[in-house]
């Protein structure tokens, strides 16, 4: 009987590649090749294209390289996961628009990473667990589910915080704010100045952001702070009640008392084709150096100086500063951003995404990404050997805002999907729409107690859905 059936296919297999009348049709194997995909914003793309050049040196299969920018990337990964082609090795962050990272997390699509942690990484004796920073791993972003299993992988890490024209302090009578108090302060300086005008290259505006989605830098930080430890973890599991704590809606004050120094035009260009108008607000005119911004500060990450490198005019200096903190006397919270990797679990390379990750967080691949795009990967030795790397002195200094304060990695627990909720819309991103459109007239204590509503009954919904 098996005969009968082996013969059944062979003769099947014939027709296949021979078609009904005898023709040959070049029956041909389908090639699988390994593909990574990922996001090509502010890192760029060049240095995937440099590891993959480094990596054919040792593998001798195909590799595919799909990247694009934040409009496209993410349709283009549900396009292919929908026709069953997944990609191999995935290089997206958590709340992106479209929150795919977070829809692979609820869908349990991700490998579990942590045996490779135990492994050495590539060309070297060396675990790749004792490569990392300290502290990234232990957080919902790497460990989603709270079961102490990695799934998702620091590809970066870069402290955000608010970004300046360093020329603008010291010459223009400005002094860097330390507390949340003196930052107000300041921009009572500021208001003053303008006596009711609109802001100007000499009398500026406090503040500006990009979109709200970059609140993320500023929330988590002054969370912690005002918070504590305790309280912070609980507002990250969904406890029952935090968005009431008198310490929660403390912190959420200082974000919302924002809008009384925020730069008029930042809400209408706080979107995915404008928002590079905000940032520009900061930096002044593009061409001469000696017209300034009409904004002074601004939150965001270690990408900013080469995404608007092109726009920059020669000679400015940026200078960059921790979140303003509770206390003159204590340490300020860094928010950390950490931008993900992962492996997709129905991946046909699963094996050789691993040995990519390992050639990654090599000493060898952290030079490669250093040289390609000026980035410090996340292993101790990539910030120690940052300047032999090319990594310019103004990023590297920037790390040092790590000195005397503390790292925090903001991520919550991760949730089954709840229909007609994002919750990354209710912390972040609706804040444009909520608190900072100039049509917005409540004042600060209706809008906190407002947005702690909203937070807190998202958050409800969330905790009945946490994924176990």
């Amino acid at each position: 009987m098996k005969k009968v059936k082996r013969l059944i296919v062979a003769v099947l297999a014939v027709v296949m590649c021979f078609g009904v009348f005898g023709v040959f049709t070049g029956c041909k194997k389908e090639e699988k090749v390994f593909t990574i995909l990922g996001l090509e914003g502010g890192r760029g793309r060049q240095y995937i294209d440099d590891l993959v050049t480094e990596f054919k040196k040792t593998y001798d299969g195909k590799v595919e390289v799909v990247m694009s920018s934040t409009n496209t990337i993410e349709d283009t990964l549900t396009n292919r996961i929908n026709a069953g082609n997944y990609p191999d090795l995935i290089i997206l962050n958590l709340n992106m628009p479209k929150t795919s990272v977070e829809k692979l997390i609820q869908g349990k699509n991700l490998e579990d990473l942590s045996g490779l942690l135990g492994e050495n990484v590539a060309g070297e004796e060396v675990k790749l667990q004792d490569k990392l920073v300290d502290g990234l791993l232990n957080s919902y972003t790497t460990q989603p589910y709270g079961d102490g299993k990695t799934y998702l992988l620091p590809a970066y890490y870069s402290p955000t915080g608010m970004f300046y024209d360093a020329s603008r302090f010291g010459t223009d009578g400005y002094t860097l704010p330390e507390t949340w108090e003196e930052f107000f302060a300041l921009g009572e300086q500021l208001k003053a100045a303008q006596s009711g005008g609109a802001a100007s290259a000499t009398n500026p505006s406090l503040f500006t952001f990009p979109t709200a989605g970059y609140f993320d830098s500023v929330f988590y930080s002054v969370l912690a702070d005002y918070a504590g430890d305790e309280k912070y973890m609980k507002a990250l599991g969904y406890t029952d009640g935090i968005w009431e704590d008198a310490d929660v809606k403390a912190a959420l004050t200082q974000i919302v008392k924002l809008k009384d120094y925020t730069l008029s035009t930042t809400a209408a260009n706080a979107n995915a084709d404008n928002f590079t108008k905000n940032q520009q607000a900061v930096i002044g005119d593009s061409s001469d150096i000696s017209v300034k911004g009409t904004a002074l500060f601004m939150p965001n990450g270690d990408w900013l100086p080469g995404e608007m490198a092109s726009t920059t005019p020669e000679g400015f200096e940026w200078g960059f500063m921790p979140i303003p903190r509770k206390d003159k006397d204590g340490s300020a919270f860094v928010t950390t951003y950490v931008e993900t990797m992962m492996v997709h679990s129905k991946g046909a390379f699963k094996d050789v995404a691993k040995d990519f990750i390992k050639l990654y967080y090599s000493d060898k691949g952290a030079e490669i990404v250093a040289k390609a795009n000026g980035a410090i990967i996340p292993t101790k030795a990539a910030l120690t050997n940052a300047s032999a790397n090319g990594v310019s002195q103004s990023t590297i200094d920037m790390y040092n805002v790590y000195s005397g304060n503390s790292a925090v990695i903001g991520n919550f627990a991760a949730t089954k999907a709840v229909p007609d909720l994002v919750w990354s819309d209710i912390l972040f991103n609706d804040l444009t729409e909520n608190v900072f459109a100039t049509t917005i007239t409540k004042d600060v204590t209706t809008l906190v107690n407002e947005w702690a509503a909203r937070l807190e009954q998202a958050s409800d919904q969330l905790r009945a859905n946490i994924i176990k």
